[in-house]
């Protein structure tokens, strides 16, 4: 019974006593004691008792009834601690430092927060913040990617690195923000994002966005091939070359490997060029830029960078000269070890 119909039925009763004694016209009663006199209508004798056990009544059931209110409550919010607890698991975030109100619980949220959760594709949750947030995970799985003030987690949090990664293979124009410089992410979410700009960017786009990209050797040598292998004449100049061997500092082996990559698509007069610039600017470099006379059997110039230099130095290319010198025009510079 709820406490408004037992204060409604009680008031109900107590006023049909009274009425009821009253209707018998009987004369008042008087009580004395130690000199002290009240005399009042029976009606009344008989209501004041009921009344009384009707106040008390009332207050305990409203002590009960908040007593089961807090009790309720306190579960609620217990159930509600679980609930959060399990969502962080499943999000990959640490669920530390949680008191529950019932202590009974507190051994089964250890548990929880030792926890590692894996979902299946194929699972549903009535719970829906749980299931929500289920979805969400097999979503990112998946390779969708999931706004990320939807998560509201940490950029070093594994779903949200793998969010991330989700985004920049859906999303080519947040790819090519992530390689630009002083764009905060990490080296491996650089060079993901950089393949997939190379695989969904025309030449000419990726070409305005050269000076805001942080290469090294890999990325240099990727984008170099995609210029060499598109439709047209390569976009990337001379200038633009020398500027970025210059930012990688590359070795004579990987400007060996470029001179082979550019060898079919320019003229023996441009590629020497190309390396005889790279070779003023850093000496370091003759090496490649020797390979590239010896590819063009531009022996005189060979012999002079030969006789300019000790002879301990440029091995290879010496032993090249004296083979031709000798009459052994078969071997080149390539059967040779360049290292």
């Amino acid at each position: 019974m709820g406490l408004k119909k037992y204060i409604f039925g009680a008031t109900i009763l107590i006023l049909g006593a009274a009425g009821f004694v009253y209707s018998f016209q009987i004369t008042d009663y008087t009580l004395e004691y130690q000199g002290f006199k009240i005399a009042l209508p029976i009606a009344v004798w008989v209501v004041v008792p009921a009344i009384v056990l009707f106040v008390f009544s009332v207050l305990h059931m409203m002590f009960y009834g908040m007593k089961n209110y807090f009790s309720t409550k306190s579960v609620l919010k217990d159930s509600n601690l679980l609930i959060g607890m399990i969502s962080k698991r499943l999000l990959n975030e640490e669920a530390i430092g949680i008191r529950l109100n019932n202590t009974d619980l507190n051994d089964l949220a250890q548990i929880i927060q030792q926890l590692n959760i894996s979902v299946d594709s194929d699972v549903k949750i009535e719970n829906a913040q749980i299931d929500s947030i289920v979805q969400k995970v097999i979503a990112i799985k998946d390779g969708e990617y999931i706004p990320a003030k939807e998560l509201r987690l940490p950029p070093e949090n594994p779903l949200m690195v793998q969010n991330t990664k989700n985004r920049v293979l859906s999303d080519s124009n947040f790819a090519l923000e992530v390689i630009k410089k002083d764009s905060g992410y990490d080296e491996k979410l650089i060079k993901l994002a950089f393949k997939q700009v190379l695989e969904s960017k025309p030449m000419a786009i990726i070409k305005k966005h050269i000076k805001e990209i942080t290469f090294d050797k890999d990325m240099l040598i990727a984008l170099l091939k995609k210029d060499i292998n598109q439709d047209g004449e390569p976009l990337i100049s001379n200038d633009t070359i020398i500027e970025l061997i210059d930012e990688v500092k590359l070795t004579n082996v990987d400007l060996i490997e470029i001179a082979q990559l550019y060898k079919d698509i320019k003229s023996p007069d441009e590629l020497i060029k190309l390396y005889e610039n790279i070779v003023s600017k850093d000496e370091r470099y003759t090496t490649a830029y020797l390979y590239v006379l010896a590819e063009y059997q531009v022996i005189d110039k060979i012999r002079e960078i030969l006789n300019g230099s000790a002879v301990t130095e440029y091995l290879p290319f010496r032993a090249l000269i004296d083979l031709r010198d000798a009459g052994k025009h078969s071997y080149n510079i390539d059967t040779l070890c360049l290292k």
